[in-house]
């Protein structure tokens, strides 16, 4: 028979182990939390903050695992870290903008209207997506508005060539290597602008349809591998630019690849006014959209729509074959009544 010392060594082994995972994944979640709430300019925090959400998940096995190796206090540990986790990410799934009031059961069910709006974004990766899908969605979906970026000359013009009776209107400033951008519209296109302190093409133009809504294409460069500076830059820049537009100005659409998440302190800045994205006005929650190229299913949402003085029917993410982005369509209106 073993000693007693020695028989109780497995026992406290088995809670070393035990308490050793729970302080890592709730460590892990705690960096998520952090990350969302700061606006940090550090590249690692800026990673960290695009996982966010996948940071947080570790708490729920870690409550779990808590309690296992310290009881109650490790429960009680473990949910106070699930509910500072919860509260980042309860706005997108509850939040309804008053610019967004219908049910989510009467957008399902609303069809696209005179006062409509409809808008949808891709990033065609460099010109690689799949030009014929990307015609094929336009069809499907019938937009007023597509916004492009990664966009090449070559494939410019591809799609105006398809596009000539669908999206007549265009202005773009397709560039090689993939910094275009472009503005496709059913109707004509005014107001014109391609905005300087930009890496890649950011473009804005009025539409003249009913409304005349002032619509951006925007692509921030990433945060990594880039030096995060230029991110930082280029989101406050960004905001700039957005408070200057006029309250009784209209409508604005902004639609891109912002390379940022709802976990991102700048992204959020950006909706401390007028703006509120599609997603979260219609609580429809996180809209992952990228990678899209890979094996599993995308994780973050870097791709969005930020609309001002619009309701929001409905906003989906929808497949580009081709690119490592998915795209996003968003039926707004005029009337949020």
């Amino acid at each position: 028979m073993l000693p007693s010392s020695a028989s109780g060594l497995p026992v406290r082994l088995s809670l070393m182990v035990s308490a050793s995972v729970a302080l890592l994944l709730l460590v892990a979640a705690v960096v998520g939390i952090a990350a969302h709430l700061i606006d940090s300019r550090g590249q690692g925090m800026l990673v960290a903050a695009a996982l966010a959400h996948v940071l947080m998940l570790a708490a729920v096995p870690g409550t779990v695992v808590a309690g296992l190796a310290f009881g109650w206090w490790g429960v009680g540990a473990g949910m106070v870290v699930l509910a500072a986790a919860a509260a980042t990410q309860f706005p997108l799934h509850r939040r309804f903008s008053p610019r967004s009031r219908l049910s989510p059961r009467s957008r399902i069910r609303e069809t696209t209207r005179a006062s409509d709006l409809t808008v949808l974004h891709a990033n065609i990766w460099l010109g690689q997506a799949d030009i014929d899908a990307v015609v094929a969605l336009v069809d499907e979906h019938r937009p007023d508005v597509l916004t492009l970026v990664e966009l090449t000359p070559e494939a410019d013009s591809g799609l105006r060539r398809r596009l000539s009776e669908r999206l007549p209107h265009a202005f773009v400033s397709a560039a090689a290597g993939g910094d275009g951008t472009g503005i496709y519209s059913r109707f004509p296109l005014v107001d014109q602008q391609r905005h300087d302190g930009f890496v890649t093409e950011l473009l804005s133009a009025r539409v003249e349809m009913p409304g005349r809504p002032l619509v951006f294409a925007v692509h921030p460069v990433p945060p990594w591998p880039r030096e995060p500076s230029e991110w930082v830059r280029e989101l406050g820049l960004l905001r700039q630019l957005l408070a200057k537009i006029p309250v009784d100005d209209g409508p604005v659409v902004v639609a891109g690849d912002f390379n940022a998440t709802q976990d991102h302190r700048r992204y959020r800045d950006l909706q401390d006014g007028r703006f509120v994205d599609a997603a979260v006005a219609t609580g429809a929650g996180m809209l992952r959209t990228y990678p899209a190229h890979t094996w599993h299913p995308p994780v973050i949402a870097i791709d969005h729509v930020l609309v001002a003085d619009m309701a929001v029917r409905s906003v989906e993410a929808v497949t580009i074959p081709g690119s490592d982005h998915r795209g996003i369509m968003a039926r707004l209106a005029f009337d949020p009544n």
